[in-house]
């Protein structure tokens, strides 16, 4: 079969993508080299493609991605999750009330990481950020069954886009040890099973594979660490040399993420588990979009729970900052990931020096 590389401009031409290469599931991972979603979160596109009424009759790539049906599905799942998040947003902010959430949720949706990234695109990292947000609120509910609800969107959120798994650290920080266990029981079900519809083991190899490859690429952009420092190699007139350089910037980036994941501990401040576990997702994974940068929302919900004698200035700039009007529309794109990115930036870095250099309580 001749391979077909998918457009991820949208949600619903990766729904096409979706429907001219998953009916031949068996052989999908290798069929293309930019599967980079694990087999859990095709099986969702291929569900969207067979809502489709005339599924049956549009089999072709170009077919599905001019087929008007397809934009419609997205408007309406899109509707349908900022409702969600606004029903989230309310009972993570009750303290805020009704109006001020709902200038807070058309703030978020109006921003350059949703309009210029997340929406643009149709990424499905919207939809993994409410889906975590969910577990926040769930997972310390007195009521068993949210709490095992708060599990099973964990691992459906790794499912979806597998960076999400790191949120399981929380459980260990927590020392909620037996939680944890059965939260990577859900996350490996949820992940491996569905390597049944997309080849068996011999998928999960080649998708393993097609994750590699990835993980070893590197361009110039201001988004992962990666990449950001290849950026600035450009600035200093060392661009030719980044394929040297790169492999520096892999160590750097590894060490972003070991520091993320030991100030977990280090923390003392709760909505910092949020803060570590979704700076790790915005600018640590490889070859990534600035739709990555919507993860913030995740802290940002939870810093805005927090006391408001607790909040501090620093954090809400960098946070409003990051989540601003898209004015930057009218610059170009390497420019405009430089002014979302680098408020992140600025924050993790910020928060490095409170945990690790305060002093120690007596």
């Amino acid at each position: 079969m001749k391979k077909v590389r998918p457009d991820a401009y949208s949600l619903f031409l990766m729904i096409s993508f979706a429907g001219t290469i998953l009916y031949d599931m068996q052989h999908f991972y290798f069929n293309t080299n930019d599967a980079t979603f694990p087999p859990f979160a095709y099986l969702l596109y291929y569900l969207l493609y067979r809502i489709n009424p005339n599924s049956w009759a549009v089999n072709q790539w170009k077919e599905c991605r001019d087929y008007q049906y397809n934009p419609l599905v997205y408007l309406m799942l899109t509707i349908l999750l900022v409702l969600v998040f606004k029903l989230v947003v309310d009972k993570l902010l009750p303290q805020y009330g009704n109006g001020r959430n709902l200038l807070l949720v058309i703030a978020v949706v109006c921003s350059a990481p949703m309009m210029a990234g997340a929406l643009e695109r149709g990424n499905i990292s919207f939809l993994t950020a409410v889906m975590l947000l969910g577990a926040l609120y769930l997972k310390d509910s007195d009521t068993a069954w949210k709490r095992e609800a708060a599990l099973l969107l964990i691992a459906a959120a790794s499912g979806l886009k597998l960076y999400p798994a790191i949120f399981g650290v929380i459980y260990i920080v927590e020392k909620r040890y037996k939680e944890g266990i059965r939260l990577l029981v859900y996350g490996l079900l949820v992940f491996l099973v569905p390597f049944i519809f997309c080849g068996g083991i011999p998928g999960l190899i080649q998708y393993l594979k097609i994750l590699f490859f990835f993980e070893n690429q590197g361009y110039r952009s201001w988004t992962n660490v990666r990449n950001y420092l290849l950026s600035i190699s450009d600035l200093l007139g060392q661009y030719e040399n980044s394929a040297y350089f790169v492999k520096y910037f892999k160590i750097a980036e590894n060490l972003y993420l070991i520091f993320c994941v030991v100030s977990m501990f280090r923390t003392k401040e709760k909505w910092k588990l949020a803060l570590y576990t979704a700076g790790i997702m915005a600018l640590y994974v490889p070859f990534s979009y600035r739709y990555t940068s919507v993860y913030m929302l995740i802290p940002l919900i939870m810093y805005l729970k927090q006391d408001k004698e607790k909040q501090k200035i620093i954090y809400s700039v960098l946070f409003a900052l990051t989540f601003t009007i898209p004015v930057y529309g009218l610059l170009t794109p390497l420019a405009a990931d430089f002014y979302i990115f680098t408020p992140i930036y600025i924050m993790m870095i910020y928060s490095f020096i409170e945990d690790w250099c305060r002093k120690k309580e007596r």
